[in-house]
């Protein structure tokens, strides 16, 4: 079998994981820029510690969400939130370097930031919640 048919064969059996991971990451996207946002427009923090702030409360709702909605395991929770926090610890310090990088470094918009980092970061989410944060033990 060959690696589009492998590939293939994964999106097929995983369709329904994938779209409501992708509805979780959506509202989680929805939440994350609007609260960037109000953070940066209207509390005037600056764009890398609104960052930094607004993934505390991103971190809690992706993993209650994708816990009992996405991925439906029966383990509790604390079984599986070591794991889960392994991975908020890289993605959380991967989008304030990113932040820092493409807005301070670069000068890119930082909206604009914000959503190519969520992109990056969605298929390596995806796959790691499958196979190691949500899989039964």
């Amino acid at each position: 079998m060959g690696y589009i048919s492998k590939l293939k064969s994964y999106i097929l059996k995983a369709q329904n994981q994938i779209i409501k991971f992708m509805v979780v990451g959506s509202s989680s996207a929805l939440i994350d820029i609007s609260l960037l946002f109000i953070l940066t427009e209207r509390a005037h923090l600056y764009p890398v510690w609104a960052v930094a702030i607004n993934q505390i409360f991103i971190i809690i709702y992706n993993f209650l969400l994708n816990k009992y909605w996405s991925f439906q395991t029966k383990q509790k929770p604390i079984k599986q939130f070591g794991r889960y926090i392994v991975l908020v610890a890289f993605n959380y310090f991967a989008s304030i370097l990113l932040m820092y990088l493409l807005y301070d470094v670069i000068g890119i918009d930082y909206m604009l930031v914000r959503v190519l980092s969520i992109g990056l970061l969605f298929t390596f989410n995806f796959i790691v919640y499958k196979h190691w944060v949500y899989k039964e033990i």
